[in-house]
């Protein structure tokens, strides 16, 4: 239903336009706004006592006095004392010129009347360019139905004329009805043998897409029981079928290596859901053992959601890049927003109930809670969470940090601490790394009891470099690495 009421934008622009001009020319016709004086020098004369008085007075009064210097009378009042030796205020004749009433409101009209008359010009050009695109999609719509129309119309006539003529030679006798049938009956045959011959093409392109798939399945069969035979695998510690894809393969040698050294307990770390803290010196490697865990975990098909480390983009920058993060955060204030982000994504995830689980690898914890003051309750908040909702979010949570203190954790949180993986590292001079490691808490024994400060080493192999190489077209020889 087409609108009882239209606006004229095309008027507004014009009328708009129109003011705005009057306003600007009408500015240059502001009053001046500003008290100002009109001084005259109009000296005395010295030859008050004698007879030629006037006749001197006059010739000063020509010279000096029909000239007369207008000023602000701020100026005035600033600068008539100003001089060494003042002249007497009676040799001046001073002329107040007071301001008048400014319309700088023709300002403001101006502005607002030509804003108007653009917008409405620019509303009235986009009214007219959706009008005539409409109207193009229209006629193109016409003329595609002008079309069917017509093949559908002279196919119906030629058929129909078909019939008329055929209809016609029958009544002359021209030809016989068995002739018409017979006709009919070749063209039910070619039809149907058409659409036969159709079903076979679509048969036998479907029979060479499977032959090919099926020679492709075979060549992949034999290069992972060639590659298998070159590494000496078979009839050893893996009986790995054939047709099993090489990530798999590679996921699990890696998988008995973990399990096989002292007693596990990597294997254990890796698949457990506990918060994981790496303390440690300086240069003992701790971002390289939070990134090979991350690799792990990610080949094991947890995604790393995201990524917070100052030093994202420093040296430690070539072991960060071997992880694919959602996410990544290297500086405190985006740090500090991931870990806010982080809390109520926790929450969210409780209440979704999520089937998979994903990481979040934090690095240089040590020094968050110093930033600022809302950095120091963010914190306690931060790690209160983390030992209570990772669980349940399916979050596989990794911090790196240089101290286990309640200066870096916060206070009221020393016994939540107790429920997660603390591991620290060592180096002998602050820049090599040395395989010792030390769980002080997440190891148990048998009976659930907690084992604190167990002694354990690294393997040579395990490297972020070395474990992203194994997926990539650098296998690891468990059996040679110690």
């Amino acid at each position: 239903m087409k609108k009882l009421f239209q606006i004229p934008l095309g008027g507004l622009a014009v009328a708009g336009l129109a003011i705005g001009t009057c306003c600007a020319w009408l500015m240059g016709e502001t009053f001046r706004p500003y008290d100002m004086v009109g001084v005259k020098f109009c000296p005395k004369t010295a030859n008050i006592r004698k007879k030629n008085y006037e006749q001197a007075q006059r010739k000063l009064d020509k010279k000096y006095c029909q000239y007369e210097h207008k000023m602000l009378s701020e100026v005035w009042d600033k600068k008539q004392y100003s001089s060494i030796k003042p002249l007497p205020e009676s040799s001046f004749i001073i002329r107040d010129i007071p301001g008048e009433k400014t319309t700088y409101w023709w300002y403001l009209v101006s502005i607002a009347s030509v804003g108007g008359g653009v917008l409405a010009w620019a509303k009235k050009c986009e009214k007219i360019e959706l009008a005539a695109h409409y109207e193009l999609e229209g006629y193109k719509t016409q003329i595609k139905i002008f079309g069917v129309n017509s093949r559908e119309e002279r196919d119906f006539k030629t058929d129909t004329v078909r019939n008329q003529w055929v209809g016609m030679r029958l009544e002359t006798g021209l030809i016989s009805q068995d002739a018409v049938n017979e006709r009919y009956k070749k063209q039910s045959e070619v039809q149907d043998a058409t659409h036969a011959a159709a079903l076979k093409q679509f048969d036998a392109g479907n029979s060479e897409m499977d032959k090919t798939i099926s020679e492709n399945l075979r060549d992949a069969a034999k290069a992972d029981s060639e590659r298998a035979k070159l590494q000496g695998k078979n009839g050893n510690r893996l009986d790995t079928p054939t047709t099993q894809n090489v990530d798999e393969l590679r996921m699990a040698e890696l998988t008995e290596a973990l399990k096989a050294h002292e007693d596990g307990w990597l294997w254990d770390l890796v698949n457990s859901v506990k918060p994981i803290f790496l303390i440690g010196d300086m240069g003992s490697a701790k971002t390289s053992m939070a990134v090979s865990l991350g690799l792990i975990r990610e080949n094991l098909g947890h995604k790393v959601h995201r990524i917070a480390d100052k030093h994202l983009s420093g040296e430690n920058s070539d072991k960060w890049n071997l992880l694919k993060p959602e996410a990544r955060h290297d500086n405190n204030s985006s740090i500090l927003e991931a870990l806010q982000d982080q809390i109520e994504r926790r929450s969210e995830r409780i209440a979704q109930r999520p089937s998979s689980k994903e990481q979040f690898i934090l690095d240089e914890f040590t020094q968050l809670a110093k930033i600022s003051k809302e950095a120091n309750v963010l914190i306690p908040l931060f790690v209160t969470s983390t030992y209570s909702d990772t669980r349940k979010a399916k979050e596989l949570f990794i911090g790196v940090t240089h101290s286990f203190t309640n200066a870096s954790f916060g206070d009221g949180v020393f016994e939540l601490r107790q429920r997660g993986w603390l591991i620290e590292k060592f180096s002998v001079n602050g820049e090599t790394p040395i395989p010792r490691v030390v769980i002080r808490t997440g190891l148990k024994d048998l009976n659930g009891n907690n084992l604190e400060d167990v002694e354990k080493t690294l393997p040579s192999w395990f490297r972020p470099e070395l474990i992203h190489g194994h997926f990539n077209d650098s296998p690891i020889n468990f059996d040679n690495a110690g």
